[in-house]
């Protein structure tokens, strides 16, 4: 459920910095490192999270294995 959420979280940054950059009244240059900053942003964050949910996947691994082996 977390997971699902997440993506819909990062699809919603991304299309409203796309529609953001879209009707902001900048140059082309401004356009595109604005466009290249926000889908940095989304990399981090993804990141961020795969990191998170890769701990607690680990977490879990290791109380069973350890639950396991009390058997």
């Amino acid at each position: 459920m977390r997971t699902s959420s997440f993506f819909a979280l990062l699809t919603g940054l991304a299309a409203g910095a796309v529609l953001g950059v879209l009707f902001a009244p900048e140059s082309g240059e401004k356009c595109r490192k604005r466009i290249k900053r926000a889908a940095e942003d989304c990399l981090d964050a993804a990141k961020e999270k795969a990191e998170e949910i890769a701990s607690e996947i680990e977490a879990e691994v290791k109380k069973a294995t350890s639950a396991k082996e009390n058997e």
